[in-house]
């Protein structure tokens, strides 16, 4: 009897691997923020979704997103935890709350976490989303700021592009004004006392 090559063994082990691999599920968590800029007391959604892209069902899936404190955020609409008895292979879920924070400043998300089991009643495996990018809270001041900023831009052809640059547009223009102000008040003067004179001269006729 001829014993099978090294070679052959390794590669019908690396098969065998592959195929109950492939017959595992295989789960993706993403989670996605609307804005990455949100302004205070104004509403945003999250959304997560959990896609299975194995050939076999997972099962107990528990999916959560224990991020949003209560201290910086007010959960508004929807919850933040989804349980499924089963997620089939291919299938999608997804799972969407809304938030609206109530405070200004920098908030890093962190990744949503679920658990899930390869067969019935089977251990429990962990798995976390990916980050999200750093989130800025503005002001609603800051909300309008902005905006006028972009009509500025927009009707400056984009030669002024900053809160600095309009401030000095203003100041400009301002003390333009004000030389202009001081140039009529000048030549009223000059006038006034031209006819001052000239009266005085036809009083002395």
């Amino acid at each position: 009897r001829t014993p099978m090559p090294s070679s052959v063994r390794a590669a019908l082990l690396v098969c065998v691997v592959c195929a109950c691999a492939a017959a595992d599920p295989f789960v993706l968590l993403v989670k996605s923020v609307s804005t990455q800029q949100g302004v205070y007391a104004e509403s945003m959604d999250v959304l997560i979704r959990v896609f299975n892209t194995g050939d076999s069902s997972a099962y107990s899936v528990s999916l959560k997103d224990d991020d949003w404190p209560a201290s910086q955020f007010e959960v508004v609409k929807g919850v933040k935890e989804l349980a499924l008895p089963i997620l089939e292979a291919k299938a999608n879920a997804s799972l969407s709350f809304t938030v609206r924070p109530i405070f200004a400043g920098a908030f890093k998300p962190r990744p949503a976490t679920m658990s899930y089991a390869r067969e019935e009643k089977g251990a429990l495996l962990s798995h976390t989303s990916n980050v999200p990018p750093q989130l800025l809270v503005i002001s609603r001041a800051d909300k309008y700021l902005n905006i006028a900023l972009v009509i500025g831009r927009v009707l400056s052809l984009n030669f002024v592009r900053t809160a600095r640059g309009w401030m000095q547009v203003v100041a400009f223009w301002i003390s333009a004004f004000a030389l202009v102000g001081l140039y009529k008040l000048r030549v009223k003067r000059q006038a006034w006392r031209y006819e001052r004179a000239l009266k005085e001269m036809e009083k002395m006729k």
